[in-house]
């Protein structure tokens, strides 16, 4: 059975000189991402996957820009798809969608007579660390693929917003042998990874396995930016928590390590059931 060890031996591997086992027949992955379909951090997991002969990379994007829409899903009109060549030496495709309806598009329409292996969300312009990852389109990408019975695994680079300058190659490349160690031991069912990267990619420490944060957003609001003619108009403001309890995503990222954080799909509060079932809320009858 699996365990959280499973990531944990597999980390430690990362940091050795373990070979990869040699696939059969290349390990097929499906990019995704939120950021769109034209974003250098998906080109650059692309690169850097199609460059080993061991994987078979597609990729399927968003047509523009879908950052902050969380697990939204398109139902309520047509869903355009378009062929666009190669993207770092894959083929790939447009959807005018949001990112978790662009996995289902590509799982159920693109890729429907060629099912992929993996899925990889990202590499997001940004983190997603804490509470941050119920907003994600990154994670809500990735979470889809998990819902569909696939395994994925969102990537998000941290960035200094004062003064951008992402690193996505070497982003890219730290993936690289997490996503090996993930082809060889698969991840179990209901599981995603949420990886972030530092800012400081070549200064990485290494790989830290940890839980979500849950300390609130240093800024998390919107604020009135003009009024014209009784209407007014606002704008989101946010930013990152500064700091959290040792052993999550939040801390470990504030250290330099690039925090690997297991998500679940069941969202079942099982350490509060025993509570609610004395308070009443467990009575097969409702009392009257």
């Amino acid at each position: 059975m699996w365990r959280s060890s499973t990531i944990l031996t597999g980390l430690v591997l990362l940091t050795g000189c373990a070979a990869a086992t040699e696939a059969e027949v290349p390990f097929h992955v499906m990019l995704v991402n939120d950021d769109g379909i034209d974003s250098p951090g998906l080109a650059a997991v692309a690169e850097v996957l199609s460059a080993d002969p061991d994987y078979r990379v597609t990729v399927v994007g968003p047509a523009e820009q879908q950052s902050g829409v969380g697990h939204a899903i398109v139902i309520r009109r047509e869903i355009a798809i378009k062929p666009l060549g190669e993207i770092g030496g894959a083929p790939a495709w447009s959807v005018d969608a949001t990112p978790a309806s662009v996995t289902a598009v590509g799982l159920t329409v693109i890729l429907e007579n060629d099912p992929p292996d993996f899925v990889i969300s990202g590499i997001n312009r940004g983190e997603n660390i804490g509470r941050g990852a119920w907003y994600s389109g990154t994670v809500g990408a990735a979470r889809e693929a998990v819902l569909r019975g696939l395994p994925a695994i969102a990537l998000s680079l941290e960035l200094d917003w004062s003064d951008p300058q992402p690193d996505w190659k070497t982003a890219a490349s730290l993936a690289k042998p997490l996503i090996d160690t993930f082809r060889t031991s698969p991840l179990p069912g209901g599981i995603l990874l949420n990886v972030n990267f530092p800012r400081n990619t070549k200064a990485a420490r290494g790989y830290r396995l940890t839980s979500m944060g849950l300390a609130p957003d240093a800024i998390s609001r919107y604020e009135v930016d003009r009024e014209e003619d009784g209407v007014r108009w606002v704008t989101s403001r946010w930013a990152a928590p500064v700091g959290d309890g040792a052993g999550t995503d939040i801390a470990a990222l504030a250290a330099g390590f690039i925090a690997v954080t297991p998500l679940a799909l069941d969202q079942t509060a099982y350490t509060e059931l025993p509570e609610l079932i004395e308070i009443g809320l467990g009575r097969s009858q409702p009392s009257p």
